[in-house]
């Protein structure tokens, strides 16, 4: 299967995008449910074992097995996939999903604005660090976030930031079905450490019945889709329109964050949002226009 990168496949490329974005923050508020069941790291290898399995199931990947020099670039996606996400899952145990995507999506920016030395780039990543400290638990202010959460965020946005560049890589090489042979890869990175951390158990017997059914539907929304998605997308949009779409990310988790989870924001904390938004729309306009 071969696609053109025209006003046409760029549309849809986008259309694509949008649906991808709605279902990771869903599936992301789901997971958070998860996680009171399993813990974080179980709930990862939970998410990429079942999102594999339905990768395979529709994909049906061995139709094109990734040949020799292919495999670098599907199993760098793969694991920038396993701890971009156990990053992730750490982060959102411990702060707001809203705040955690925000601070994630420092990552994306940086490679949004990493291809050009312009003025506005330079303005788009201080404006953005003004949102991120703007986040951080100064004396008075934001007093409860936890630390620890934020530290995983930012190490998920350098892994986020990673998954955009070698995904794009392994989509071109590879096709759709990379997504598969990476989501496969990644659940081989993330199992062990879930299996140590959970003393061998990723589902305890007494929750079974009701994580066994959350973790099909949080591998669904939150990576089968959304991965399927992205890996076409990544092929049909230009990476200057990718940023620009991916720009409303931190406020479509901030309300989900809030109609499915309660977490409400402070003024502070929807404006340091905001500026992360405007600092990647800055960024990835102006090279558009360009």
């Amino acid at each position: 299967m071969s696609f053109r990168i025209d006003t046409a496949g760029a549309g849809f490329g986008s259309a694509l995008l949008l649906v991808s974005i709605t279902s990771t923050q869903v599936g992301s508020s789901f997971a958070k449910f998860l996680f009171g069941m399993v813990g974080p790291e179980a709930a990862v290898a939970l998410r990429l074992m079942t999102s594999t399995l339905i990768l395979f199931a529709v994909l049906r990947p061995g139709r094109h097995i990734p040949k020799r020099g292919e495999w670098k670039s599907v199993a760098l996606y793969g694991l920038s996939i396993a701890v971009m996400n156990a990053c992730f899952y750490q982060a959102i145990s411990r702060i707001p999903l809203g705040i955690a995507v925000a601070i994630e999506f420092s990552g994306p920016l940086l490679v949004a604005a990493s291809s050009s030395r312009r003025f506005s780039d330079y303005a788009a990543v201080a404006l953005a660090a003004a949102g991120l400290l703007t986040l951080m638990p100064w004396a008075g202010v934001n007093a409860d976030l936890d630390m620890t959460g934020v530290f995983f965020a930012a190490l998920a946005a350098v892994f986020w930031g990673t998954y955009i560049i070698v995904g794009r890589r392994a989509g071109t090489q590879a096709g759709a079905s990379a997504s598969a042979w990476g989501g496969l890869i990644g659940m081989l990175a993330a199992l062990p450490w879930a299996l140590v951390m959970t003393g061998g158990v990723l589902i305890p017997e007494a929750v079974f019945a009701d994580a066994l059914p959350l973790a099909f539907l949080v591998g669904f929304t939150a990576s089968a889709l959304p991965y399927g998605l992205e890996i076409v997308s990544l092929r049909l949009v230009p990476p200057q329109v990718f940023g620009v779409l991916m720009s409303i990310e931190p406020a479509v988790a901030a309300l989900f964050g809030f109609l499915m989870l309660g977490e409400e924001l402070s003024l502070s904390q929807w404006a340091a949002i905001g500026m992360v938004i405007a600092a990647s729309l800055l960024a990835t306009m102006k090279r558009k226009a360009d």
